[in-house]
């Protein structure tokens, strides 16, 4: 068994769209074309196609209609998408961690930016309107 390399978006696109359910090759050049917006040659998808029915991560069953192949992730294969997909989840994470704040007033992550004010000379982020004047409402009372 060879080790496998996902190293494209088409070869990740190409394991979720197994993932979903069995599919012929063509089938999947167009699924690709359609959510990509660009031409996908069957060089692309074929060759990995093959190392993942060489890896044992796909079964390939000839259908009667003109003989099309249509491959099915088996359970070793779902296993594998799962492991790359929480490894890209891995990665998606940090980069997004780095770009979360938390609201001061309800303690939830924010993203990106979020609501800012300036309170008794205090730069605060909020996740909205409403935790602002909620907070400010708060520091109100506690006064």
């Amino acid at each position: 068994m060879q080790k496998l390399k996902i190293n494209s978006i088409v070869k990740l696109h190409t394991l979720c769209l197994l993932s979903k359910g069995p599919k012929h090759g063509y089938e999947i050049i167009k699924e690709l074309e359609n959510t990509m917006d660009q031409s996908i040659s069957a060089s692309h998808v074929y060759p990995f196609l093959k190392s993942l029915e060489k890896n044992k991560f796909i079964a390939c069953k000839i259908v009667e209609e003109r003989d099309k192949k249509r491959y099915d992730l088996t359970k070793n294969g779902q296993q594998f998408v799962n492991l790359v997909l929480e490894n890209l989840g891995s990665i998606i994470e940090s980069v997004i961690e780095k770009r979360l704040s938390t609201c001061t007033h309800c303690r939830c992550k924010v993203y990106n930016s979020g609501h800012k004010e300036t309170i008794k000379n205090h730069k605060r982020i909020f996740c909205c309107e409403h935790c602002a004047d909620a907070f400010k409402e708060k520091m109100l009372l506690n006064v």
